[in-house]
C-alpha cells in the first residue's frame, strides 16, 4: 500500500496502530507525486552493485566477530534501514516496524489502547506534539512540547521512535511511568494508566448564553468532512450569528479531508494548498483512492458566509495548517491563538513486504498565497496564549476571546 502523508507527528502512543488517516494527511498514491525509479529485474536499483559490497562486508564481519553467539538478522536489517533513513536528517522520513505500523493503522479505525499522545523524535529527544483530547495522557497533564526523558526504568535519548513507542504502549489498565521535562522546569514524573482511546472526529454545540456556534475537529479522517457537514447543517438551522472552528491539538490527517473541510467554508474553485516537489515544481493533490485531483475547493459548502473564527495552537499541524492558512489567505476567518506547529512537508507512506512501513518526505506544501508553512507555522491574527493561571482556573482564554470578537467585531 502506498499513501501520501500530511500529518504532523511521527508516531502515536498507543498499544495498537492503524494504517490510515490521523497519521495520513493527504492520503494519495505515491506514484501520483513521483514516478518510481527504474529497477533491474532483481528489484534492486541500477547503482546497487557499487554500494552493496560495503554493506555485505560489514554484515559478514558482524557475524564473524561479534561476541554474542546469537544474532537477530531481522534486527540487523531493520537497523540498517533505520540508519539509512536517519542519515537523511528529516524527522518525518521514518521506518516503522510491523507491530508499530499495525498500531498506527488501528488508530485510523477510531479506537485503540494506549495513553493517547502524538509524539516525534526531535534532535534525539522524544517530544510530545499533542495529547489526544480526553485521553489518559491529557488527563494526567502531558502537554505539547513536553520532552519524555525516561519510560519506566529506560532512559530515552537518541532512541529510534519505534523502540520508544514500544516502551510506552500497552494494554488497557496497565500503568506506564514517564519522566517529563517541561521547558526550564525541573523534571517530574507522571504515572499514566493506559486505556482504550476513542477519537470522535467532530464535536459541535451552541455556546451557552450566546448565539454563537462551536465546532471542533479532532483529526482529518476519511469520515470527518461528512461529519462536519452534518453538524454544520444542524448548527446553522439554529441561526447562529457566528461560528468558532476549533483546530487546536489537531495533528492532521488526510489531504483529501483538508480539501473537503475547507470547501465547507469557501466558494468553489479556490486553491486550498500548493504542493511543490524538491525541484520546486507544483504537483497535484490526490484523493484517498490515489486519483489525481485539483487542490481546489468543491461545490456544496454549507457555511460560506457566516462570520467565523478559527482557534489554533502549537498542536495544530499539517492538514490543520492547510485549512487555517487557506482561510486566512482568503480573509474568510480570523485566526485566534498561537502560531501552529509548522509541519508543511508531504510524505509517501509505503507498506513493505513484511508489514513494516517507510514514510518518505517528497514535497512541501504552501498556502494559496505561496506562504511557507514548514518549520514556520501559521500565525494567528490575534495572539492569545493560555497561561498557567488560565489552566489552574480552567479558563479557556482563547475561546473567550473568540466569542468576544464575534460579538463585538473587535
Amino acid at each position: 500500500m502506498i499513501r501520501v502523508i500530511l500529518r504532523a507527528a511521527s508516531i502515536t502512543f498507543l498499544s495498537g496502530i492503524l494504517v490510515g488517516s490521523a497519521f495520513v494527511a493527504g492520503s494519495a498514491t505515491a506514484r501520483l507525486i513521483l514516478p518510481p525509479a527504474l529497477r533491474s529485474d532483481s528489484g534492486a536499483p541500477g547503482d546497487w552493485a557499487s554500494a552493496i559490497p560495503v554493506f555485505w562486508q560489514a554484515w559478514d564481519y558482524v557475524h564473524e566477530d561479534f561476541y554474542k553467539p546469537e544474532i537477530d538478522d531481522k534486527r540487523l536489517v531493520y537497523g540498517s534501514v533505520e540508519g539509512m533513513v536517519e542519515s537523511l536528517g528529516d524527522p518525518h522520513t521514518l521506518f516503522i516496524e510491523p507491530k508499530t505500523a499495525a498500531i498506527e493503522q488501528s488508530k485510523m479505525q477510531g479506537s485503540f489502547e494506549g495513553i493517547g499522545a502524538t509524539i516525534e523524535m526531535r534532535e534525539g529527544r522524544l517530544t510530545v506534539v499533542a495529547p489526544i483530547k480526553g485521553s489518559p495522557a491529557e488527563k494526567a497533564g502531558l502537554k505539547t512540547d513536553d520532552i519524555i526523558l525516561q519510560v519506566d526504568d529506560t532512559i530515552i535519548q537518541n532512541m529510534d521512535i519505534t523502540t520508544a513507542v514500544s516502551l510506552i504502549r500497552g494494554p488497557k489498565g496497565t500503568t506506564v511511568t514517564l519522566q517529563v521535562q517541561r521547558a526550564r522546569q525541573a523534571p517530574f514524573t507522571l504515572s499514566i494508566v493506559r486505556d482504550v482511546i476513542r477519537t470522535p472526529s467532530v464535536e459541535a454545540r451552541m455556546i451557552e448564553g450566546t448565539s454563537i456556534a462551536y465546532i471542533r475537529l479532532n483529526e482529518f479522517s476519511a469520515t470527518a468532512p461528512g461529519e462536519m457537514q452534518t453538524e454544520l447543517k444542524t448548527l446553522l438551522a439554529q441561526h447562529p450569528t457566528g461560528l468558532i472552528f476549533d483546530l487546536r491539538q489537531d495533528p492532521g490527517g488526510l489531504l483529501s479531508a483538508a480539501l473537503d473541510v475547507t470547501s465547507q467554508f469557501v466558494k468553489p474553485g479556490q486553491i486550498v494548498v500548493v504542493i511543490k516537489d524538491k525541484n520546486g515544481r507544483s504537483v497535484p493533490c490526490a484523493d484517498a483512492s490515489g486519483r489525481s485531483i485539483e487542490c481546489k475547493t468543491k461545490a456544496g459548502g454549507v457555511a460560506t458566509d457566516i462570520p467565523m473564527v478559527i482557534l489554533i495552537d502549537k498542536g495544530s499541524a499539517s492538514s490543520s495548517e492547510i485549512v487555517a492558512a487557506a482561510l486566512k489567505d482568503y480573509q474568510r476567518a480570523t485566526l485566534i491563538g498561537v502560531t501552529t506547529y509548522g509541519k508543511g512537508s508531504v510524505q509517501i507512506d509505503h507498506t513493505l513486504s513484511d508489514g513494516s512501513e517507510l514514510n518518505v518526505t517528497v514535497a512541501h506544501f504552501f498556502s494559496p498565497k505561496n506562504n511557507d508553512i514548514n518549520e514556520v507555522g501559521v500565525a494567528p491574527d490575534i495572539e492569545i496564549k493560555i497561561t498557567e493561571e488560565d489552566v489552574a482556573a480552567k479558563r479557556d482564554a482563547q475561546l473567550e476571546r473568540a466569542i468576544q470578537f464575534l460579538q463585538t467585531g473587535k
